[in-house]
């Protein structure tokens, strides 16, 4: 069983609503954080776990700040 979903829960979820509401693209978002489109969307599908670096960039580059990639609707 892959348990990368589990380890990136609630962040990828956070960062996919957070984009669809301002309308962002993965790609854009991956290209401001230093990251490949790929290897965010890999993280957001569950294949590779994002380090805490890169969420700090991801929420830079969301314009949000990071305790809001952490929050979970439970």
């Amino acid at each position: 069983m892959n348990k990368i979903p589990n380890y990136n829960s609630p962040v990828t979820t956070n960062i996919s609503k957070i984009a669809d509401k301002k309308g962002l693209k993965q790609r854009a978002i991956a290209e401001n954080a230093g990251l490949t489109p790929q290897a965010l969307c890999d993280a957001i599908s569950g294949r590779r776990i994002l380090k805490i670096s890169e969420v700090n960039n991801v929420a830079k580059a969301l314009g949000v700040e990071v305790n809001e990639l952490f929050k979970s609707d439970d």
